[in-house]
């Protein structure tokens, strides 16, 4: 992948319904299973929502990071209105990616 070779490291991703390029429907293109054949220690928050019609593949994405944490909301494909508990885990994760070099 000579292509990102001078790209900066990620240094975290925040994914709201989430998924692989191509998904389970379709099948990975090489590229993208080339990018997903190691797994990804980019530290990662993934918000996945109940009745999410990208439910599957936001879980099934959640199998390339390595330590991915993860906030489930009963809403569907959307940005959604934090609970008490999920701003605890979202609060915990920026402090987490803040001490970051």
């Amino acid at each position: 992948m000579v292509a990102l070779t001078k790209v900066p490291k990620v240094k975290f991703v925040i994914i709201i319904s989430g998924a692989k390029f191509g998904g389970s429907k379709f099948g990975l293109p090489k590229l993208a299973s080339d990018s997903f054949s190691t797994p990804i220690t980019t530290p990662s928050l993934h918000l996945i929502g109940d009745t999410d019609f990208m439910k599957e593949e936001s879980i099934g994405l959640l199998e390339s990071f390595v330590d991915p944490l993860v906030i489930r909301h009963p809403k569907g494909h959307t940005i959604p209105r934090l609970d008490d508990k999920s701003l605890e885990i979202f609060s915990k994760f920026i402090d987490k990616i803040q001490d970051l070099p």
